[in-house]
């Protein structure tokens, strides 16, 4: 489960809730398969009818039942995937009335999803979702609850049942509460480690003296102690009628039968009282306010706040722009003077948020190091002032509308994004295209307006600072007075032995570029860790003929993305633009990746964000347990590396490190490069032959070798006594290759019997979490071309350290006598399967998963055959593996207390 307090509202940076909607109404709907499977009883109860079905643009349809349930449906047959999707109104942590503080929504949650219902019990709930594919969670935020079902399209008829049923018959079931609560419980203990959010509850409280807004979507330990079943019933019954739920299906779906089979499923359900929950007014604020909390960790995370205005109020178009001026993107203001001009700090953001239920708020946020993280603060409110003080420019306002333009095309290329957005626009807006709208008030916007609104809400008596400090950092409080169509893939290879993947894709106005090198940890050292990462992120800082912040600037004012990473195995840029901006996209991409100066001023900077970065490790306790798995690794093993360095290994790289290793790997015969988009395939491989064709072939370049050692010699124990009331596990057995089809085929068919697959679920989850001894528990393979690990990871109470340990082993161990059921076993495979369609939906997504296959040697179109691999796979073979690599593990762990 999943309890939100910081929302995208659609596309947007902030906290709300947005999007489109479908209309059917009498218009002829495309023939689409129906769902296969156990269909579900017609309900008893009189027949409902819809009082209302409006079409509105982008195949979207908004319709009421006579019921007052509100039902969106819009048809996407780029894929053959939906999502089933209720948003349940007037709940969260600011909406609970008699229940405050509680977090009484929550807990509901975590019944409801997937739980037993008057029909049937969890585990047939749990099959049913299992044998056909699907994956279900929820989420709560301060305002409402959310439920989802994503699945092959042929299924939503039994997903919209599924749902529906969870929506009117949960039972409550009383050891089902019980387990619940206690994940609860761990949930809201683990998350007093964590950073982000400590720091979003000490804003909330800090802005919010009146308003429920203020309380934690989790609720406080001493008030969730009192929950009872009865209480989360009584509040299920009250709010959870039709007339305060919005129904979304979004996906390869017929519109009339969706809307039929929501009519039907409701039958027997009635509208209930309209819900009015009295929300007091927060008074304004007269003074300046400050929160700090110490931490374990080595640096500061700031938030500098000031309470602006709701949704509905005119102000909030102006408020967002100033957002993006301040800090949208690497050319942006925060980004270029905090950054660039003066290293202060490690990231920094903005974002105004205008909740449709309370006064909004206008925040910066940063991290930055023991050393600079008041001068940090002081120059964040500078450049607030500067907002006040000045117009922005007009390529700065140009740039904002551009990049907002652009947020709305990308934010609408899966189902799931599109429906999550639908839902919450409607909530929040009651205007299903709020976004549209939205975006077109974004192109009005003035820099006169940029600079009232700064004047009239980011002044010095309404600022607000929260602090997180580590240990013995926390300053002394002081007063402060200032403030479509999907083409084949096609494969090329130049002159120069560069490959070049190109498929034309015309469902959005859109092109990623992606540009992959194998290397990283295949061929750094010990010696060198994190030399691949600091080439990546040296790649966009500048070259012969452009500075670092023209690069930021280009790829700002036409609303693109770019970015450049460095993996494991590859370093790998990405760049995503709009249709029209393609070529001169690719000319500046090409020379980023090619062409770079590594100027000295720049690997100066980088070098210490990154050096800052790795203290910072510590400030995550899994980031500390994985780095103590590393380290007990095989030092020939590209996994016994921490991908982005030691502190000691990056403080001694230099400038020339880095050319080396550009010159050396960043040749045609190492390299692939895919265009992915609304492009056409003979103009866009022209485009590249032109700007990467020029690049000499390296005819002495010798292949990386796969071929590496990951086996141990016995079992390895260690254990990392930290300062974080969190307890962390992993075991780790030497695993196979993705290159050895068979193994790794039946053991990802073991890994989703033991712990599911991408989502969680089998024996690990069910049992540890079910019996309260873990927030999470789930099991992968770390593994790529080179052999790597099977991993478990887990994280739970420090005193419950050796009991996780040992049912991880009692459950390895049933494995290895292959006590694995055939119906759970079939299960799998097909739930793997399902899910796997669900993968790499977006063009960018699809684009590297094939550079990756063809740079691996399993080609290009490796994918297609996944369901086959996965269909291949025996019984015999899943207890094959579990006896052939579960032999000597590593097992870390990572807690307060000695062991």
């Amino acid at each position: 489960m999943i309890h939100i307090v910081w929302l995208k509202c659609g596309f947007r940076v902030m906290l709300l809730g947005c999007l489109v909607a479908l209309a059917m109404g009498g218009v002829a709907a495309t023939e689409t398969p129906q769902s296969e499977g156990t269909e579900a009883a017609e309900p008893d109860g009189a027949a409902r009818r819809y009082l209302s079905v409006r079409q509105l643009p982008d195949r979207v349809t908004l319709a009421t039942l006579d019921n007052g349930l509100t039902v969106i449906v819009q048809e996407n047959h780029v894929a053959p995937v939906a999502t089933v999707r209720c948003y349940v109104n007037n709940t969260g942590s600011a909406f609970e009335g008699q229940y405050l503080g509680a977090g009484v929504s929550h807990v509901l949650e975590h019944v409801v999803a997937g739980g037993s219902t008057t029909k049937r019990s969890e585990a047939e709930i749990e099959q049913i979702i299992d044998t056909f594919g699907g994956a279900t969670n929820a989420f709560t935020s301060t305002y409402m609850t959310g439920y989802f079902i994503n699945c092959p399209a042929r299924h939503t008829m039994q997903a919209i049942e599924l749902m529906a049923d969870s929506m009117q018959h949960c039972a409550f079931d009383p050891d089902e509460f019980e387990r619940e609560l206690s994940v609860i419980r761990q949930e809201l203990a683990d998350g007093e480690v964590n950073r982000r959010r400590v720091q979003w509850n000490l804003l909330s409280q800090t802005m919010y003296l009146v308003h429920p807004i203020r309380h934690p979507v989790i609720g406080y330990l001493d008030v969730l102690n009192q929950t009872t079943n009865e209480m989360i019933i009584d509040f299920y019954r009250s709010r959870y009628v039709p007339n305060n739920m919005v129904f979304v299906v979004v996906g390869a779906v017929d519109t009339r039968a969706v809307l039929e089979q929501v009519a039907a499923q409701w039958a027997g359900t009635p509208r209930g009282n309209d819900t009015l929950v009295s929300l007091p007014q927060e008074p304004l604020q007269l003074s300046p306010r400050e929160a700090i909390r110490e931490m374990d960790g080595a640096g500061y995370d700031l938030v500098l706040a000031w309470p602006t205005v709701d949704l509905s109020h005119p102000d909030l178009y102006a408020l967002d722009v100033a957002a993006y001026v301040l800090a949208q993107g690497e050319s942006s203001r925060l980004a270029q003077r905090l950054k660039y001009e003066e290293p202060l700090v490690i990231s920094v953001g903005a974002a105004s948020y205008t909740p449709h239920f309370a006064p909004g708020l206008f925040a910066v946020f940063a991290s930055a190091q023991r050393d600079t993280w008041e001068k940090a603060s002081e120059q964040i409110v500078r450049e607030v002032e500067r907002l006040r003080e000045e117009l922005v420019t007009p390529e700065e306002l140009d740039k904002a509308k551009k990049q907002k333009a652009a947020e709305l095309v990308f934010g609408a290329q899966t189902v799931e994004q599109a429906a999550d957005s639908l839902g919450r626009n409607f909530l929040a807006t009651g205007d299903p295209l709020f976004d549209k709208h939205y975006v077109d008030a974004i192109q009005q916007v003035t820099a006169q307006q940029v600079q009232d609104v700064a004047r009239r809400y980011l002044v010095p008596e309404r600022f607000n600072r929260v602090i997180i400090a580590p240990p013995g950092g926390a300053p002394k409080a002081e007063a402060r007075d200032d403030a479509g169509t999907e083409g084949e893939t096609h494969l090329v290879r130049l002159e120069n032995g560069l490959r070049v993947l190109v498929k034309p894709h015309t469902h959005l106005p859109m092109v990623n570029i992606q540009a992959l090198t194998l290397g990283a940890a295949l061929v750094d050292s010990p010696q060198t860790a994190g030399r691949a990462a600091l080439v990546a992120s040296m790649l966009d800082q500048g070259t012969d003929t452009m500075t670092a912040q023209q690069v930021a600037e280009f790829f700002d004012s036409i609303g693109g993305q770019m970015s450049m990473q460095a993996g494991r195995n590859t370093i790998y840029g990405s760049a995503t633009v709009l249709s029209d901006d393609f070529e001169e996209a690719l000319e500046l991409f090409a020379q980023c990746f090619l062409q770079p100066a590594f100027p000295e001023d720049q690997f100066d900077r980088v070098q210490r964000l990154a050096l800052a970065a790795i203290e910072r490790r510590s400030d995550s306790p899994q980031a500390e347990a994985f780095e103590l798995l590393y380290d007990n690794l095989p030092p020939e093993s590209p996994y016994h590396l921490v991908q982005d360095g030691k502190f000691e290994t990056v403080q001694k790289l230099t400038r020339a490190d880095l050319h080396e290793y550009h010159q050396q790997y960043f040749v045609p015969q190492n390299m692939i490069v895919t265009v992915f988009g609304d492009v056409d395939v003979d103009q866009a491989i022209e485009a590249v032959q032109q700007h990467f064709g020029s690049l000499p072939s390296a005819e002495d370049f010798q292949p990386i070798s796969f071929d590496r050692p990951n086996q141990i010699d016995g079992p390895i124990v260690q254990h990392k006594q930290t300062a974080k009331d969190t307890g962390m596990v992993i075991v780790a057995y030497p695993g196979s290759s993705i290159l050895d089809a068979e193994d790794h085929a039946a053991l990802t068919v073991l890994d989703a019997i033991m712990s599911g697959f991408r989502y969680p679920g089998g024996w690990l989850h069910n049992e540890l979490r079910g019996a309260g001894l873990v927030y999470f528990v789930h099991a992968f393979q770390m593994t790529g071309p080179a052999p790597g690990y099977f991993t478990i990871l887990a994280q739970t109470h420090p005193d419950q350290v050796d009991q996780v340990l040992e049912r991880i082993e009692a459950n390895v161990q049933r494995a290895r006598e292959g006590q694995i059921g055939e119906e759970e076993f079939l299960t799998a495979k097909q739930r793997i399967i399902a899910l796997n369609a669900q993968d790499n939906t977006t063009i960018g997504q699809q684009a590297l998963q094939a550079a990756l296959d063809e740079l691996y040697g399993l080609g290009y179109d490796h994918e297609q055959t996944f369901d086959q691999r996965i269909e291949s796979v025996t019984l015999d073979d899943v207890v094959r593996v579990a006896n052939q690599f579960f032999g000597y593990s590593i097992v870390v762990t990572t807690s307060p207390r000695e062991r």
